[in-house]
């Protein structure tokens, strides 16, 4: 994301469903890290993954982009991120951080790719932001993060599951040679015998 598309991400002025904004802080704000934790849960339970970019404050409803200091944004450093997410995330999150300026301003930007095999799931509570065991996601309905609310969430997500399921497989098929399911040719095709036979008419 450049510059000129961050810029006009802002000036939306609200949310988007593959985008979260946190407020400013350094990592060490365990109550702010605990809400981006959830957001990149959230994302990565959304096809295609999403962003959580830190340093936007809730003004109202209304994002106020004000950015990061200098001390703070040095707090977001990578590993350290990893090592936070890793003690909520099970399984891990996939993810990586970047530092964007806009009007001046620093921004943490965090890219979260989708999950692998299965839904991430919440393993530890923090106070009421973080519940142990809960999934959270990206609801069709509103752009926030929350736990999964409807059974068309649910579906969209086990739908997600299952289509990284079966091309797991697909690729494990491929890399094994293509195994072919032994009755599979007879059911398909007939023998070159049984072509001549045919051919001969009963003859």
């Amino acid at each position: 994301m450049n510059e000129e598309e961050f810029a006009a991400l802002l000036a939306m002025g609200h949310e988007v469903t593959g985008t979260e904004f946190k407020g400013p802080g350094p990592i060490s704000d365990r109550q702010l890290f605990a809400q981006v934790t959830k957001a990149v849960l959230g994302m990565t339970n959304r096809r295609d993954g999403g962003r959580v970019i830190i340093g936007v404050e809730d003004n109202g409803g209304i994002p106020n982009p004000i950015g990061l200091t200098k001390p703070d944004v040095d707090t977001w450093k990578y590993d350290d991120v990893a090592a936070k997410l890793a003690e909520y995330a099970d399984p891990s999150v996939s993810f990586d951080l970047k530092i964007e300026k806009n009007n001046g301003k620093d921004y943490v930007i965090l890219y979260i790719g989708e999950f692998d095999d299965i839904p991430i799931l919440c393993k530890k509570d923090y106070q009421d932001v973080l519940r142990k065991g809960a999934c959270y996601v990206r609801p069709r309905r509103k752009p926030e993060t929350t736990e999964i609310p409807t059974q068309e969430d649910m579906r969209d997500l086990l739908d997600l599951a299952a289509e990284k399921r079966l091309r797991k497989h697909l690729e494990q098929t491929k890399r094994a040679g293509g195994l072919v399911v032994p009755f599979q040719m007879e059911c398909i095709a007939p023998s070159s015998q049984e072509q001549y036979d045919r051919q001969l008419g009963g003859l």
